[in-house]
């Protein structure tokens, strides 16, 4: 199948890129934020443990014990939000580094100039956020709608299946929009081709959450991949490549 195909040269062109020690340099804000993070996590780890309310008495520390549960529940919540934060941070602040990376890639590739300017720079940001906002709204849509069938007809069995793809789906549309938007489609131009093509949403959102689940270093690394990988799919599923001098080889894979 063509989607397949496709992230199949994506990753093959993506690590040709790395071996070539190119856009390596990406790494780079997405790593100083992960430290940001584990130092943050460090420093609130301590002041937990450092909070001792144990005072020798069995009754007093009965009573305590309920107001240290209700502390431990409270940098429970604190390191959920430090998590949240850092995962926002990760895909949309730094997208002005991913909108770079993804025209980078796309112009070693097939040639084509970009043009940057202040200007495009904010509206690009602006535009990754609203992406963001919509694909959450409408994976949530989602999920409400399958939640409702999954307990009319009990298919409970499968659940975690289908919510699997759902957000594989529409993270794999924001990924995408970098391309969308870098090529002048319009947000319902850039819904029209995601919903035309799910496969390749998919395929390329379960890459990203499957490498998202390596702790800690899971999120800057799949984000880079997915924004590199997506480049490259997207190219070849609108036939901006192979190039005219692409071998012949080559062209015969996308009739697989």
């Amino acid at each position: 199948m063509k989607p397949i195909n496709y992230h199949i040269k994506g990753v093959i062109e993506t690590f040709k890129a790395f071996a070539a020690g190119k856009f390596l340099i990406y790494f780079i804000p997405g790593a100083v934020i992960t430290i940001i993070y584990l130092y943050l996590i460090g420093v609130t780890r301590g002041y937990q443990d450092a909070i001792d309310l144990n005072t020798g008495y069995s009754w007093v520390d009965w009573a305590t014990g309920y107001v240290k549960e209700g502390i431990d529940w409270g940098f429970s919540g604190l390191y959920g939000l430090l998590e949240y934060l850092y995962a926002f941070i990760i895909l949309t602040a730094l997208s002005p580094f991913n909108t770079s990376l993804a025209e980078k890639f796309d112009n070693s590739l097939t040639g084509k100039e970009f043009e940057f300017n202040l200007l495009r720079l904010i509206n690009d940001f602006i535009r990754m956020i609203f992406i963001v906002i919509l694909a959450i709204l409408l994976e949530f849509c989602f999920m409400i709608i399958y939640w409702m069938l999954s307990w009319i007809f009990g298919l409970d069995a499968i659940d975690p299946i289908v919510e699997f793809i759902i957000a594989s789906f529409f993270f794999g549309f924001s990924f995408y929009d970098f391309a969308l938007e870098r090529y002048e489609k319009g947000v319902g131009s850039s819904l029209h081709y995601a919903f035309s093509n799910p496969l390749l949403m998919i395929l390329t959102g379960a890459i990203f959450l499957g490498i998202y689940q390596i702790p800690v270093v899971g999120i800057p690394i799949s984000v880079v991949l997915a924004v590199m990988i997506s480049t490259v799919a997207y190219l070849y599923s609108e036939k901006k490549l192979p190039k005219e001098n692409t071998p012949s080889t080559d062209k015969n894979l996308d009739n697989v």
